[in-house]
Parts: structure tokens; sequence; C-alpha cells
């Protein structure tokens, strides 16, 4: 039998414990999808807004968690309540449910189940479901059956992966010549021109007073996106998210000096094989020298080289993604509106 339990507040110690058993066996499980990473989120950015933990389980067992939070806004007609994915995807690369893979239609079936009894929402927004996951299918098939309309169904973005094949060398061996070549040329200019080059891995108890140095940085380096590094909240976000990971190295701040000074840094959340590049800055006085693509090389190198087994650029397709040798994972977005029956 297929039960699903909704959970407000606080989750039972031991719910927070199988889900993250469950994360592990998901085989496209991050840190995005698991508790405690929502649990900041909705603790900080998310804080007022009403968020649900679904939880499905089969004959007792828990087979999946599907994490929902509510979006009220208006419209011409009135107010309208619809429900999304907890994270957003201001800060959040991956969104939506952990299962294992062989459970994922179930999982569906019994959450949309669920959905298709409720009368308080408008709509339904499933976003950042990456496409290769089986989620996407799993919901379709769910909506088809419990009668929901489907409004969107569409492409929302992609990360660009590299795909790590179990060294450093091995990677640029499988990169074409002229990319190895570029990759190779560029920290060889960086050094030549501008110093020694050094890449630091920031000591856990010092990466939280590191963080606003970072932020400032960023902004400078990325112009157009100054007022989202700037703002008091993102600040406070990445030292929450910094205090919760930063001991067990899920959360790692890079830095990469050169000629003794501080070049470029990069924020990355890493789980199992998968290794998140968050957010990068670099000094955009070397920034003719490309400091940023020598950063993500060696870090590429070192990921590689400690077993990860993908590099994952995260939301964006910026053309520098491509010259890792990246390949995309499409993300997409499925919304439904409630039967008016």
């Amino acid at each position: 039998m297929i039960e699903l339990r909704t959970h407000r507040g606080a989750l039972p110690a031991d719910l927070r414990a199988d889900w993250e058993l469950l994360l592990d066996e998901d085989p496209n499980g991050t840190v995005f999808h698991g508790p405690r990473y929502l649990g900041v989120w909705a603790s900080t950015l998310g804080a007022g807004t009403p968020v649900r933990i679904h939880s499905v389980h089969r004959d007792g067992r828990l087979i999946g968690v599907i994490p929902d939070a509510n979006d009220l806004s208006g419209s011409a007609e009135g107010p309208e309540e619809i429900r999304r994915f907890q994270g957003g995807t201001e800060v959040t690369d991956y969104l939506g449910p952990v299962s294992r893979r062989e459970d994922r239609y179930d999982v569906a079936d019994a959450y949309v189940a669920n959905l298709a009894r409720d009368v308080d929402w408008d709509e339904f927004v499933a976003g950042g479901l990456a496409d290769d996951s089986g989620w996407p299918d799993a919901f379709r098939s769910a909506f088809r059956v419990h009668g929901l309309q489907v409004l969107e169904d569409e492409r929302e973005d992609v990360c660009p992966v590299v795909w790590l094949p179990g060294s450093g060398a091995a990677y640029f061996e499988q990169l074409p010549g002229r990319t190895r070549q570029e990759l190779t040329r560029k920290t060889r200019k960086l050094a030549r021109d501008a110093g020694e080059i050094e890449l630091v891995k920031v000591a856990a108890d010092e990466v939280v007073g590191r963080l606003d140095a970072f932020l400032d940085q960023a902004a400078d380096a990325v112009p157009e996106k100054a007022g989202f590094f700037r703002r008091q909240d993102m600040h406070d976000w990445f030292k929450a998210l910094a205090s919760e990971f930063v001991d067990d190295d899920v959360f790692r701040l890079d830095e990469l000096y050169v000629g003794g000074l501080l070049a470029a840094s990069t924020v990355s959340l890493v789980r199992g094989g998968h290794w998140g590049l968050y957010n990068s800055a670099f000094d955009p006085s070397l920034g003719s020298l490309a400091p940023g693509m020598v950063m993500v090389t060696l870090l590429i190198d070192r990921a590689a080289d400690e077993g990860y087994t993908q590099f994952d650029l995260l939301r964006g397709d910026e053309a520098y993604k491509y010259r890792f040798g990246a390949q995309d994972r499409v993300l997409r977005r499925l919304s439904v509106a409630r039967s008016s029956t």
C-alpha cells in the first residue's frame, strides 16, 4: 500500500535521517535536494513562506520525498495560490523530489493524486527538474491519470556538466586538442605575466569570515549581477549555507593566488560524485589574463583527481562553460492548473 503523509513545521528526526539515506540512493540527488539545504532555505530566504514536506511510503517504508511551498500572488481575477518545489531558482539550481529511480512513477502519482483532491491551489509549477532524472516523464504520466490540465511543458534552463573520467590527466586527454591547448596556454600566460599560481582550499574555520570579500569581488567582476551579490540577504544566505555545510566539506571556498595576491575564488557545493560550481569571482584588474578560467581548469583537475564523476557548472549557458568540454543537462518546467470540476 502506498501512502502520502504531509508534514508542516519541523520534521521528526527519524524522517530527516531517512530522507538523507534516500538521497544517497537517488542517482540524481544533489545537495539541493536534501533536508539540510532546504532547511537553511526555509529559515532564511523562504522565511514566512508556507512550506510542506510530503513523504511517500510503501508498506511503511519511505520511498519518496516532495518538498513544496506556496507562492501567493494576485491577478485580475483576484489572489492566486501557486505551488512550487521548495528552493526557488534564484539560489537553487536543481529542484524537485527524491526517490530511488524505480519509484519515480509511484511517488509522482501519490503526490499528484493528493494535489488533484486538494482545492486550495490554482497552479502547480514543477520546475528545475533534470530531463535525464526521469521526473518529467513521471509527472506527465501522473497529470494525465488524474486529469490535470497541462499549461506549460518546456525547457527552463540548462546545467552544463563536465563528465570526469577518473583523473585530471585523463580529463585533459579527452578534450579536443585545440581546447586542451587553449586552457594550458591561459594557465602558462597567467603565471608568466602575473606570478606564481597557487590554488588554496580555505580552511573550514575561516570560510564564513571570507564570504563578504568573496561576494564583493563577485559583484565587481560581474557588473550585471552586482545588485544580486551586494544584497544583504544574499550575504546572509551564503553565510547560513556555509555554517550548515562547511564542517563536513560540502560547502567549499577555494582561492587562486597569483604572485601572492588573491586573483579568483569559487564557492562549490559537493556531495557524492557531484561537484557543483555554485558561484565564482575574480579580480577584474586581471581580467585580460583570465584568472577565472584558469581557476576552473585547476578545480576540474582537482575534482577529477579526488574521484568526482561530474563537475557541474550549474544553471546558465554562458559560453565560457563549454570551453571545458561541458555538455548540457536540460532542466524542464511543467505546470498544471487545478481541475474546475
